[in-house]
């Protein structure tokens, strides 16, 4: 969420995180990528 803020945001009680929308540009993109690999529990995927 920290990486990605326009992709990813929280919950209501916020205990998850989820996308809130796809990634539109190359920098969203870039962005979602590092977040994917940042994540630490690898909650984050990419099916394609």
């Amino acid at each position: 969420m920290d990486t990605a803020p326009e992709n990813f945001k929280m919950n209501d009680d916020e205990s998850n995180a989820y996308v809130y929308k796809q990634p539109e540009n190359d920098e969203e993109k870039e962005l979602c990528e590092e977040a994917l690999e940042a994540c630490p529990v690898s909650a984050i995927g990419n099916d394609g």
